[in-house]
């Protein structure tokens, strides 16, 4: 048995004791607490979970609860009662407790209770520490991102919904990612998606499951979106283009701080932050009528603005080069930029901001013949793919004669020019090419074939 440390709150000593041995038999860690204060103090050290009787002499175990789930929001938390009511225990569950145990307790039901509260955190924090593994750091030393994150900095500490607003492609998710992983919910599940493009039912599938049955083709249960950030933070990008209605149910869960899937007919609680994103002006679509005034007052309690490239260009050399890092990692190559280059770079203006400067290290690394990656190369690779005669140029290769051909012939030989180029780069390594190019292996491997080419 791990070394897990269960806090048990009561103000009635006799079950204090009761429970802290049945615990310790089970081979836990046990803390016990008399009154609020003491639980806020034993809690601050570290417990995986805490059991909590609703009443702790004139101390609200409720509010307990809802201290332990703004503040400890990963620890899983047993509310037990002797006069338990229908409104205490659905208020218990609005607030995120994990269950709800009636006094007298029983040796049976407390064990399971804890076993599964524990495994539940256990799943949540596997998710966690996966997610964590995948976040990169954000990069930046200009004055106005310096500013951004110490913003970010506060508000991660602080479990409200933010708005991020910016241009496409400026890294808002960074910045949601950050809010996340920076703060106190960092142990709990960091969700995105996307519902702006989606028909309603799809989207409304995304956002709160569905249950097995529900319509034609759902064989089997659906936990959405909403429901797998439980106990962290969603985050939903391009918000303003989300559909009407689901704006509206959206909006319930957020008021009640409960989900029903679709199909179903059991509510089910859920504690989760709001992180929201798009490129819009919220405040005029509200005007409009296009976006629900109720939502946006519910989500815009603060508001963060990602600048675009062109408004810290200092960034720029130090982005360019983290990029061209990770793009060397997957290729196995060595290259890197010239001061020149970098120069270049940082002069050039990116209407796609971040995405569009990622692109363009990606394909100067892929064309590059030499470990370091000039001027030349760089500015023949910033406006798209190099020209035929400048990919001649640097790959050796003769230009092709397209002007001879019709257009369906001369996009097949540009492709199979260009496929053959990045395989060689990658010395035929198929995983390791459709990473560079940024395609589907399933793609690729489809297109080569197409092509005839291995």
């Amino acid at each position: 048995m791990p070394d897990l440390k269960i806090l048990v709150v009561d103000d009635e000593e006799e079950i204090r004791i009761s429970l802290q041995e049945i615990l310790d038999e089970e081979g836990y860690d046990v803390a016990v607490a008399a009154n609020a204060a003491e639980a806020r103090e034993q809690a601050a050290m570290g417990s995986d979970c805490a059991l909590v009787d609703i009443r702790i002499g004139e101390d609200n175990g409720i509010e307990l609860l809802r201290h332990f789930r703004e503040n400890r929001p990963h620890m899983p938390v047993i509310m037990i009662s002797g006069h338990g009511t229908i409104s205490l225990t659905s208020e218990a569950f609005k607030l995120g407790a994990h269950d709800f145990l009636e006094k007298p307790l029983r040796l049976i039901q407390i064990r399971a209770s804890v076993r599964n509260a524990l495994e539940a955190a256990r799943l949540k924090h596997e998710v966690s520490e996966h997610a964590k593994a995948k976040y990169p750091m954000p990069i930046y030393k200009s004055e106005i991102m310096v500013s951004l994150y110490q913003q970010v900095d506060r508000l991660a500490k602080i479990p409200k919904s933010v708005v991020i607003t910016g241009p496409t492609g400026s890294g808002k998710e960074l910045v949601a990612q950050a809010l996340h992983f920076e703060g106190a919910r960092s142990d709990g599940p960091f969700v995105a998606t996307n519902t702006a493009s989606m028909p309603l039912s799809l989207a409304e599938d995304e956002l709160f499951g569905h249950e097995k049955g529900a319509f034609t083709g759902a064989h089997a249960k659906r936990i959405g979106c909403l429901e797998q950030a439980d106990g962290g933070t969603l985050f939903l990008d391009e918000i303003a283009d989300m559909d009407l209605q689901v704006q509206a149910k959206l909006l319930r869960v957020l008021e009640t701080g409960q989900l029903t899937r679709l199909g179903g007919n059991k509510p089910i609680n859920i504690n989760v932050r709001i992180v929201a994103a798009t490129h819009k002006n919220l405040d005029a679509l509200v005007k409009e009528g296009a976006f629900r005034h109720d939502l946006w007052y519910r989500l815009c309690a603060f508001i963060l603005h990602v600048p675009p490239l062109a408004e810290r260009t200092q960034d720029i050399p130090l982005l360019a080069q983290a990029f061209l890092a990770s793009v060397c990692k997957e290729m196995q190559i060595i290259h890197r930029f010239s001061d020149d280059a970098l120069v270049y770079l940082a002069s050039k203006k990116y209407p796609g901001n971040i995405r569009e400067l990622k692109h363009v290290v990606t394909r100067a690394a892929v064309f590059a013949n030499d470990e370091e990656i000039g001027r030349s190369i760089v500015e023949s690779v910033a406006g798209g793919l190099p020209s035929n005669a400048e990919n001649a140029r640097l790959s050796g290769t003769p230009a092709s004669n397209y002007g001879a051909l019709d257009f369906k012939s001369a996009r097949e030989q540009f492709e199979k020019e260009y496929f053959n180029s990045v395989l060689e780069k990658n010395s035929g390594n198929i995983t390791a090419t459709a990473a560079s190019i940024g395609m589907a292996q399933s793609n690729l491997s489809r297109k080569l074939k197409e092509l005839h080419l291995r």
